[in-house]
Order: structure tokens, then C-alpha cells, then sequence
């Protein structure tokens, strides 16, 4: 069928129009159809009248009491089964996508932060139960690589000072643009900060280095 006369269908409202009129065929008539679509009787049948204008054909014959399909209605409600069940499909394939998408926090960290890295994202995936997470343990070079790539959200660092004591080690980065490295990176540091994980006491200097990396900040140590 060409574009043209497909365009005359959906200039009437043709499927508002089919679902009034498989009511009607399936029920027996027009009162009862009615009912179950919760339109007036008039409307119900204004619409049958304009979808039979439309495909230029009867669709019904009155006997009696009770509306009959012609031929025409019989192939048409043939049509409208076989494309409720296609949209059927379609909703049901589309279901899966509008399902809320699980997203990941990707946090990486020293060598020496292994364990207080794996404490923290547990710790994390009990506050957000519907956020998925990944540890990434490397050399602080490797770290530094791959925050310059910006390939995790959060990356933990230990600082190596002398004199500074074992609490406040820590110091944490994490990639911008992304809402979610950023609420995981505030979780992270505040966890830092509140006296978990040995590392109690007020927030120590960043360490403010310019990676060259794109998209991304360091904040301050815990």
C-alpha cells in the first residue's frame, strides 16, 4: 500500500475507531460496547460510521436486536485482532525498556586501600540497595592513568606524609558530569569523615594535582 493511501487512515483517527469497532463485533452490539469502553452510545456509533466511510465498505447488518459482521467486517476483525496482539507485543518488548536501567558506581583505589575501599562500597550498596558496584584496585600510577581517562567514578588515594596520622590518609577524587559519581564521592567522604572506616578528625588538605585529565575534579582528603 503506497504512503498516500496509508495517510488517509490516520487522518480519520483510524485506531480510536477499530477499537470501538472490535468492541462492537465481539460484543454484538452497540449498548453493550458502550458500556465497556465507558463511551455514549452516540459516539459509538458516530465512530463506526465514520471508520465504515473511511474504508468505503459496510461493516454491519442490523437483524433484529443484534448487529451481524458483513464479509468486510469479518476480514476487518480478522485485521484488528491480528494488530492488537502485534501491539501487545510491542508493549511487552517495550516494558523491559522503561524498567529503571541499574546503574553502576565504578570506584578504584590503592593498593593499601583495598580493604577500606570494599567496607565502603558495602556499606554504600546498603544505603542504595538498587545501585550496582566495581572495585578496581591498582598502583597509584595506574590510578592516575585511569583518572586522567576518567575510566571509574571515584577514585580513592592514600597520602603518604610524614607526621600525618593514620586517620586522615585518605584523599578522594571522582569524575564530574555524572550525578551519581558525584552522590557516591560525597558518601564516600562524608563515611571518611564521620569516624568510620580509622579515619576520624576534621578533613585534611587535598591533594590538588593537575592531572590533565577531562571532565574531572579532585576534592579535598579525608
Amino acid at each position: 500500500m503506497s504512503r498516500a493511501k496509508l495517510r488517509r487512515y490516520f487522518r480519520h483517527g483510524l485506531f480510536p475507531q477499530l477499537i470501538v469497532f472490535e468492541a462492537v463485533a465481539r460484543l454484538g452490539g452497540v449498548t453493550r460496547a458502550a458500556e465497556e469502553l465507558h463511551l455514549a452510545q452516540p459516539t459509538v456509533s458516530m465512530q463506526l460510521k465514520k471508520l465504515a466511510d473511511t474504508l468505503e465498505v459496510q461493516l454491519f447488518e442490523q437483524r433484529g436486536r443484534r448487529l451481524y459482521l458483513t464479509p468486510a467486517g469479518e476480514r476487518l476483525k480478522e485485521s484488528c485482532n491480528e494488530l492488537f496482539e502485534l501491539f501487545g507485543r510491542l508493549d511487552g518488548q517495550l516494558a523491559e525498556l522503561r524498567k529503571p536501567q541499574a546503574e553502576t558506581v565504578r570506584l578504584a583505589a590503592e593498593t593499601g586501600a583495598r580493604h577500606v575501599a570494599a567496607q565502603l562500597l558495602a556499606d554504600f550498596c546498603a544505603r542504595y540497595p538498587g545501585v550496582q558496584v566495581s572495585l578496581h584496585v591498582a598502583t597509584r600510577e595506574q590510578l592516575l592513568a585511569r583518572f586522567t581517562a576518567g575510566e571509574d567514578d571515584v577514585y580513592l588515594f592514600e597520602l603518604e606524609v610524614d607526621g600525618l596520622p593514620a586517620e586522615r590518609r585518605w584523599s578522594v577524587a571522582h569524575a564530574t558530569g555524572r550525578p551519581l559519581a558525584q552522590s557516591a564521592a560525597l558518601f564516600v567522604r562524608e563515611a571518611l569523615g564521620g569516624g568510620a572506616y580509622g579515619a576520624k578528625g576534621r578533613e585534611g588538605a587535598a591533594a590538588r594535582r593537575n592531572t590533565g585529565g577531562p571532565d574531572t575534579d579532585l576534592l579535598d582528603s579525608c
